[in-house]
This record gives structure tokens, C-alpha cells and sequence, in this order.
């Protein structure tokens, strides 16, 4: 049986992998988009316009590092603007990365006052996460079954205040997970 150390030494590691992970894939996509730009000066094309990439889901909460037992995800979900050629380049290095662009994700629901918190910021390319509160605001709005035992165990750790007014302003049970 693992010891609480040895799972506390887990989830830090996976934590510091994830953050690593999205920094590094944000600044690759944007080197690689410096470099097509460059080359389309040289050739008379056009340029490939700025992005930001908005993640939200399960990573938003392995990168804020929350003290919540997460399952492990490969997809990565995220609201972009960015054109087609450089999507295909995302995920590219997404799937060099074990990962995939979740083809849903679009459809997924966060609130409208959502906060992102930038994580890089580089000449073509913003990268923000969603804040813990809103990602698990809309797990349990939208999926409260198949979320229960991470909002049972947020519930019982001590919610933000934010977290409860959240849910009381879009009528959230929160009598179900506990």
C-alpha cells in the first residue's frame, strides 16, 4: 500500500509534468508559427494571425494544482481562436505529447464570467487556464453523476466562497455531493 507521502510525491510530480507539458507545447506552437511567418514575408503569403488557446477541464485542474484526487485525461479541452493550418500544427504536438485536442470541446459549457489565468504569452500565441471554481462549476452543472466523487471530495475539503456563490447564482444542488 502506497504511503501518503509517496501519493502526495505522485500527484506533485504529475502536477509539475502537466504544467511543463503545456507551457513547452504553447511555446513550441508558437516558435513554429514564427518560423511559418517568416517564411511567408519571404514568399509574398500571408501571415498566420495571433491565437489564444483557452484549456479548461480536467488539465485546468491538474495545472492549478488542486489537492483533488483527478483522473488521469488525455484529452485536452480548449476553446481557441486559431486558424486551421495552425489547429492541425496543435495537435500535432499534442499527440507528440501523448495527448489529444478533445473534437468536442467546443461544445462543452463554462460559464459565461469564466476567469483564465495566462500561463504563457508568447508573439503569436496566449495560453490561459480556467480557474478551478468554473472548471468544477461546470462538471457539476453538466455532469453531476459522472463527476460526484470529485465535487463530494472539493465539497469536503472546504469550497471556495466563489465556488458556493457560483453555484447558488445558477441553481446548483450542491445536497447531491454530500
Amino acid at each position: 500500500m502506497a504511503s501518503h507521502a509517496s501519493i502526495g510525491w505522485y500527484v506533485y510530480t504529475k502536477y509539475c509534468i502537466c504544467i511543463y507539458m503545456l507551457v513547452r507545447l504553447f511555446r513550441a506552437l508558437d516558435e513554429w508559427i514564427v518560423v511559418q511567418n517568416a517564411e511567408a514575408t519571404t514568399q509574398g503569403l500571408p501571415h498566420h494571425k495571433p491565437c489564444s488557446i483557452r484549456v479548461f477541464g480536467q488539465l485546468a485542474l491538474w495545472e492549478a494544482g488542486v489537492e483533488l484526487t483527478l483522473a488521469a485525461t488525455q484529452d485536452l479541452d480548449a476553446y481557441a481562436d486559431y486558424e486551421w493550418a495552425v489547429q492541425k500544427r496543435f495537435e500535432e504536438l499534442l499527440r507528440a505529447r501523448g495527448k489529444f485536442l478533445d473534437p468536442l470541446a467546443h461544445e462543452a459549457w463554462m460559464p459565461e464570467e469564466t476567469v483564465y489565468r495566462t500561463v504563457y504569452s508568447g508573439s503569436y500565441v496566449t495560453g490561459a487556464i480556467a480557474e478551478p471554481d468554473f472548471v468544477l462549476l461546470s462538471k457539476a452543472l453538466k455532469a453531476p453523476a459522472k463527476n460526484a466523487p470529485l465535487l463530494t471530495e472539493y465539497l469536503a475539503s472546504g469550497p471556495s466562497e466563489r465556488f458556493i456563490a457560483l453555484a447558488k447564482s445558477y441553481g446548483v444542488d450542491l445536497e447531491q455531493f454530500v
